[in-house]
């Protein structure tokens, strides 16, 4: 290996692509990037660079691995940045021959530095690589931890999908009641602060990356079916006015969320 492979990023126009394309640069890798506009192509740096790491939406993920990853050299890398996994990690493997790895930054373009940040690695195939990237990652003080492409999935449809659905649920009601802003500003409580502030960040965000991870992540109707039932049986004992009943089922949420505490 290469004590500094070629990097290619494709999709190096991008807001994560950028991240990526500075990130190696400042730590004096050589770094090419294609994408729409771009004088070279994804299959110019596949068959050229040491690494390819993918940066595109997700909808046109397996297009790009089938049209690129059947250049790239057998003692190569392959990674991607997708929110999702299972798939993406199977299309990959089905493309390329090369090493492959499934990446997951858990943080956004914003973010000045990887530092604290958590970054999920997902083995595909082969050792050399991974244990590279993985040893870059925590050089520079992110918080790397391995999972498997199905238990990536799965907790993110908590973590994302679910949120999601949350937010999306809470800004939706308010606009449809016309809540006045600056009034319910002015009567919130520090924890519904909080919560709006999140709310808030749905402005900068982009709905069709939102509308995918809804749609594409396996497990969300699962995840949002244990949810909904929850939110029926609660909203029931409200309706009824069962005090005692809400007490129970709260300390069992006090129960569980104890381990948060730790």
């Amino acid at each position: 290996m290469k004590i500094k492979p070629i990097i290619g990023i494709i999709g190096g126009q991008g807001r994560m692509g950028k991240w990526f394309v500075n990130f190696f640069r400042q730590r004096q890798f050589e770094v090419l990037i294609s994408d729409i506009n771009t004088k070279l192509s994804s299959v110019e740096l596949a068959r050229v660079c040491d690494v390819i790491l993918i940066s595109v939406p997700m909808e046109v993920f397996e297009e790009i691995v089938r049209k690129t990853a059947p250049f790239m050299r057998r003692e190569a890398f392959l990674t991607d940045i997708c929110s999702l996994k299972q798939k993406q990690v199977e299309c990959m493997l089905q493309y390329a021959v090369c090493e492959v790895t499934g990446t997951h930054p858990l943080f956004g373009p914003a973010e000045e530095s990887i530092k604290g940040r958590r970054v999920a690695l997902c083995r595909g195939r082969g050792e050399k690589w991974f244990d590279w990237w993985k040893s870059l990652l925590s050089s520079e003080e992110a918080l790397v931890f391995e999972l498997s492409p199905q238990e990536h999935d799965f907790y993110m449809a908590w973590v994302q999908a679910l949120n999601h659905f949350i937010l999306v649920g809470i800004g939706k009601s308010l606009k449809e009641k016309q809540i006045d802003i600056n009034k319910l500003r002015m009567v919130a409580t520090p924890s519904f602060e909080r919560q709006m502030e999140i709310v808030s960040r749905l402005v900068y965000q982009d709905p069709k990356l939102y509308s995918t991870i809804q749609m594409s992540n396996p497990y969300t109707l699962t995840v949002l079916d244990t949810f909904m039932d929850n939110l029926d049986r609660l909203f029931a004992t409200i309706k009824m006015q069962d005090d005692q009943k809400f007490i129970d089922i709260f300390r069992q949420v006090q129960d569980y969320a104890g381990g948060l505490c730790d």
